[in-house]
This record gives C-alpha cells, sequence and structure tokens, in this order.
C-alpha cells in the first residue's frame, strides 16, 4: 500500500546573523581608507575628489575600489570625480584608527594563525609595521589627545621639555611654537631622527629644539635630562612594562632622579578593559590584543598611579582624553 503520509520539507536555514557583513563591510572599508592614505591620495581624495587614473597604475582595481566605496556609502560619484559623503569624511577624520591597526598591525592579523600554532614567531617572522603605527597613533592624538595634552600643558611653568620616543617631532615643534619654549626630541630609530632634524630645520626652530638618538628604556643614555623642567612621552611606558611591574618602576625612579626637583612627566596610556565578557570599551580591547603581540600588557588608572607614587613621583592630575580608554597622567617630582 503507497505511503501517503506528506513529504516533510526540511525546514529552510535562518537567515545569517547580519552582523557579520558589518564587520566584512568595516574590514575592506578600513583596508582601503588605510592603504590609500598609506599611498599618500586619501587627503586628495577628501580635498579635491579623486579619479580611478588618480590612484595609480590599475585603473581597472582603482575603479572598482571607488565604486565599491560609492556603494557603501563613503563616497559619491560626481561626472568623472569620486568625492567623500559625509559619512566618508568622517571616516577619513578618524583615519588614524584604521591607519594603526591595518597599516601598524594587518601582516601580525594576517599571520594570526602562525604566531599561535608556533611555526612564526613576532618580531623574527612576523612584525608590526612600526611607521604606520607611528603615523595612525599621531593621526589619532591630533584630534582625540593632544587638544587636551595642550590644555594641561599651558597650566606648567617650564623652560625645556624632553619629547620621549619623539618620532617625527611633529608635537614637540608644535608644542615649542605654542608656548616659546626649548624642547630635546628623543628617538631610537636613526630614520626617524633623521626625518625629525629635517622637519626642525624646514620650521626655523634649530637654535631651540635638539635631537638625540637614544634608547629612552635606558634614562642613562639621554643627555641633558638635568636642563628639563618637563618630559612628555605618549604610549610609550608600557613597552617598558613589559619587561615586569619593577622593571617600569625602577625606570621611573631613574628617570625621576636625572629630572631637577619640581620637574613633571606627563604621559598617556591605554587602560585595559574593565570587563572580560562583552565588553562595551570602543578600542581597549583591540589595542590589548595588538600589545600581546609583543607580551606586553596594559596597567589600570589605579596602576599608573601606584607605579608613578612608588618610584617618588606626586601624581598630580589625570585626564581623560577623546582617545577611548585613554588617561592623560601628570605626575611632578617633589621639590
Amino acid at each position: 500500500m503507497p505511503n501517503t503520509q506528506p513529504t516533510t520539507v526540511p525546514e529552510a536555514p535562518g537567515p545569517t546573523d547580519p552582523r557579520v557583513f558589518d564587520y566584512m563591510r568595516g574590514y575592506v572599508i578600513s583596508s582601503i581608507f588605510a592603504s590609500l592614505e598609506q599611498i599618500r591620495v586619501l587627503a586628495d581624495l577628501a580635498d579635491f575628489g579623486l579619479r580611478p587614473e588618480d590612484v595609480g597604475k590599475n585603473n581597472f582595481l582603482a575603479d572598482a575600489a571607488l565604486r565599491y566605496l560609492a556603494q557603501r556609502g563613503a563616497v559619491r560619484p560626481e561626472g568623472e570625480l569620486y568625492r567623500l559623503t559625509d559619512f566618508g569624511r568622517r571616516l577619513y577624520e578618524a583615519r588614524g584608527y584604521l591607519v594603526w591597526l591595518w597599516g601598524g598591525y594587518g601582516e601580525a592579523l594576517h599571520r594570526f594563525g602562525d604566531l599561535l600554532a608556533g611555526p612564526s614567531r613576532f618580531g623574527v617572522d612576523v612584525d608590526r609595521d612600526v611607521r604606520w603605527v607611528a603615523v595612525g597613533t599621531a593621526l589619532m592624538g591630533q584630534k582625540d589627545l593632544v587638544p587636551q595634552v595642550m590644555e594641561v600643558i599651558r597650566e606648567i611653568e617650564f623652560e625645556r621639555v624632553a619629547d620621549i620616543g619623539c618620532g617625527n617631532a611633529h608635537f614637540l615643534i608644535a608644542l615649542c611654537r605654542a608656548v616659546g619654549r626649548a624642547g630635546l626630541g628623543v628617538d631610537i630609530s636613526p630614520d626617524a631622527c633623521a626625518e625629525a632634524s629635517r622637519e626642525v630645520a624646514r620650521a626655523g626652530l634649530t637654535d631651540r629644539i635638539e635631537i638625540v638618538q637614544a634608547d629612552a628604556r635606558d634614562p642613562g643614555t639621554v643627555r641633558g635630562l638635568e636642563q628639563v623642567q618637563l618630559v612628555v612621552t605618549f604610549f610609550f611606558l608600557h613597552e617598558v612594562l613589559e619587561h615586569g611591574y619593577g622593571v617600569l618602576v625602577d625606570y621611573l625612579g631613574q628617570l625621576r632622579r636625572r629630572l631637577p626637583a619640581g620637574a613633571r612627566m606627563l604621559t598617556a596610556e591605554v587602560c585595559p578593559p574593565q570587563c572580560d565578557q562583552d565588553t562595551h570599551e570602543l578600542g581597549s580591547p583591540e589595542y590589548t590584543l595588538t600589545q600581546a603581540f609583543m607580551n606586553q600588557t596594559l596597567l589600570s588608572e589605579d596602576g599608573w598611579r601606584r607605579a608613578f607614587t612608588e618610584a617618588g613621583f606626586e601624581v598630580e592630575r589625570i585626564v581623560r582624553p577623546d582617545l577611548p580608554e585613554t588617561r592623560i597622567y601628570l605626575a611632578r617630582k617633589p621639590a
């Protein structure tokens, strides 16, 4: 007798979680924006607009990239040109975050599996791109950190400032111009020091700013600290912390002993996420993960206060800038 039971049709699978496509979109847009910054045409897109032939030699790929950005609402076509939309303009203003992550750590994230499994070692087989980490950090800081830093600095009396990890010295130049003081720029990279010296000369400040190549992780190698009343260093001290909390406290103590009485130290560092599950922080989980490539950990606000205090400094102020989960610490050597 034939089976008269109705045939059961398998239930169609449910829709894919739309957040997956948000992540895909964010990855591709970040890659294109950071790449346009790296080949130095993103500013042209922001100022004048771009045609595919303005981007490079691969016009077919350039056309596809600009059409993709238009499809995602970041640019709009105007005749032969593509111009930023309001959404694209906001991305441009925040491009430092994209350049820092994609440009600085893109290769390490691409090789993440190799780093986890062990065939590759960070710093040997795979590394971050220090230049784009620095460029991205500087771009982030221009909008979301420097204004608050300058507010703090304008309330401090000093004659000479040292910028540890000065990079191309753009911040040091701007600072010395703004407050009319002399400066000392310190960086471990010969290329960074050469670029900084050129920028100082271009700014006409060779009589007020000195650039010194030295490994600032050893304060004894940095000459001239005894004549400095203010030390600034951004996102550098956690690299000292990499070697242990005791090493950090000892480093800060060495620095304090080199400085004159009453001198101040101003630094900025990112705090770690405040919770382990479904954290609400905007950027600290990603920042914390990238620092894990170097076996580096981050200190909380209370941790930094304790470290400065144990090193003999007095913590005068802690400021929360617009840079997500970042703190500005102002500490003073007792008179």
